[in-house]
Protein backbone atom coordinates (compact mmCIF):
# COMPACT_ATOMS: atom_id res chain seq x y z
CA UNK A 1 0.00 0.00 0.00
CA UNK A 2 2.84 2.24 1.26
CA UNK A 3 4.29 1.70 -2.38
CA UNK A 4 1.01 2.53 -4.15
CA UNK A 5 0.79 5.83 -2.29
CA UNK A 6 4.51 6.79 -3.00
CA UNK A 7 4.15 5.75 -6.92
CA UNK A 8 0.73 8.14 -6.65
CA UNK A 9 2.91 10.79 -4.92
CA UNK A 10 5.96 10.49 -7.43
CA UNK A 11 3.80 11.07 -10.73
CA UNK A 12 1.78 13.62 -9.84
CA UNK A 13 4.83 15.67 -8.66
CA UNK A 14 6.44 15.03 -12.04
CA UNK A 15 2.67 15.61 -13.95
CA UNK A 16 2.65 19.10 -11.77
CA UNK A 17 6.33 20.17 -12.66
CA UNK A 18 5.72 19.45 -16.10
CA UNK A 19 2.59 21.61 -16.10
CA UNK A 20 4.32 24.55 -14.57
CA UNK A 21 7.45 24.30 -16.94
CA UNK A 22 4.87 24.39 -19.93
CA UNK A 23 3.08 27.05 -18.70
CA UNK A 24 6.34 29.35 -18.72
CA UNK A 25 7.40 28.30 -22.55
CA UNK A 26 3.86 29.04 -23.56
CA UNK A 27 4.44 32.80 -22.74
CA UNK A 28 5.62 34.77 -26.46
CA UNK A 29 5.85 37.92 -24.55
CA UNK A 30 9.04 39.28 -23.11
CA UNK A 31 9.81 38.46 -19.78
CA UNK A 32 10.10 42.01 -18.78
CA UNK A 33 7.09 43.09 -20.03
CA UNK A 34 5.44 40.42 -18.26
CA UNK A 35 7.30 41.79 -15.22
CA UNK A 36 6.24 45.33 -15.83
CA UNK A 37 2.75 44.23 -16.21
CA UNK A 38 3.18 41.76 -13.02
CA UNK A 39 4.46 44.49 -10.56
CA UNK A 40 1.81 46.57 -11.92
CA UNK A 41 4.05 49.35 -13.76
CA UNK A 42 1.29 50.29 -15.98
CA UNK A 43 -0.57 52.22 -13.55
CA UNK A 44 1.98 54.95 -13.47
CA UNK A 45 3.70 53.81 -16.85
CA UNK A 46 2.75 53.59 -20.49
CA UNK A 47 4.59 52.36 -23.23
CA UNK A 48 2.03 54.47 -26.42
CA UNK A 49 4.54 52.32 -28.82
CA UNK A 50 3.33 49.18 -27.85
CA UNK A 51 -0.34 49.98 -27.02
CA UNK A 52 0.50 49.83 -23.20
CA UNK A 53 -1.91 52.26 -21.62
CA UNK A 54 -2.11 53.51 -18.10
CA UNK A 55 -5.01 54.09 -16.18
CA UNK A 56 -2.93 56.88 -14.08
CA UNK A 57 -4.29 60.86 -14.72
CA UNK A 58 -0.46 61.50 -15.99
CA UNK A 59 1.27 58.39 -17.32
CA UNK A 60 4.82 58.86 -18.07
CA UNK A 61 5.06 57.23 -21.53
CA UNK A 62 8.56 54.85 -21.57
CA UNK A 63 8.24 54.41 -25.69
CA UNK A 64 11.49 56.08 -26.16
CA UNK A 65 13.55 55.24 -22.57
CA UNK A 66 15.95 52.82 -24.27
CA UNK A 67 17.43 55.83 -26.09
CA UNK A 68 17.84 58.02 -23.01
CA UNK A 69 18.67 55.99 -19.87
CA UNK A 70 21.27 52.68 -19.79
CA UNK A 71 21.42 49.73 -18.10
CA UNK A 72 23.25 50.79 -14.81
CA UNK A 73 21.06 53.66 -14.30
CA UNK A 74 17.42 51.97 -14.59
CA UNK A 75 18.83 49.30 -12.34
CA UNK A 76 19.79 51.73 -9.28
CA UNK A 77 16.70 53.65 -10.10
CA UNK A 78 14.41 51.19 -9.75
CA UNK A 79 15.90 50.46 -6.66
CA UNK A 80 16.00 53.72 -4.95
CA UNK A 81 19.38 54.36 -4.95
CA UNK A 82 19.38 56.76 -7.78
CA UNK A 83 17.77 59.90 -8.99
CA UNK A 84 16.56 61.39 -11.83
CA UNK A 85 15.28 65.21 -12.06
CA UNK A 86 16.09 65.35 -8.06
CA UNK A 87 13.67 62.50 -7.55
CA UNK A 88 13.72 58.97 -6.44
CA UNK A 89 11.30 56.46 -8.52
CA UNK A 90 7.74 56.11 -6.28
CA UNK A 91 8.15 52.88 -6.16
CA UNK A 92 11.26 50.26 -4.52
CA UNK A 93 10.92 47.09 -7.33
CA UNK A 94 10.00 44.40 -4.87
CA UNK A 95 11.35 41.28 -7.58
CA UNK A 96 14.44 39.28 -7.39
CA UNK A 97 17.11 40.65 -8.96
CA UNK A 98 16.91 38.49 -12.15
CA UNK A 99 13.71 39.82 -12.55
CA UNK A 100 14.76 43.60 -12.22
CA UNK A 101 17.24 42.79 -14.74
CA UNK A 102 14.92 41.10 -17.13
CA UNK A 103 12.73 44.39 -16.80
CA UNK A 104 15.79 46.77 -17.34
CA UNK A 105 16.55 44.58 -20.55
CA UNK A 106 12.98 45.27 -21.74
CA UNK A 107 13.02 48.88 -21.26
CA UNK A 108 16.02 49.10 -22.72
CA UNK A 109 14.40 48.01 -25.71
CA UNK A 110 11.96 50.70 -25.53
CA UNK A 111 13.03 53.07 -28.66
CA UNK A 112 11.57 55.35 -30.82
CA UNK A 113 12.64 55.58 -34.24
CA UNK A 114 14.28 58.87 -34.99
Amino acid sequence: MKDIIFYFVFVSAIVALFAFAFSFSQSDEPAGKTIFLDSKCDKCHSVESLNLVSSGKKPIDLSNVGNKLNAEFLTKYLKKEDKLNDKNHSVNFKGEDVQLNSLVEWLLTLKKEQ
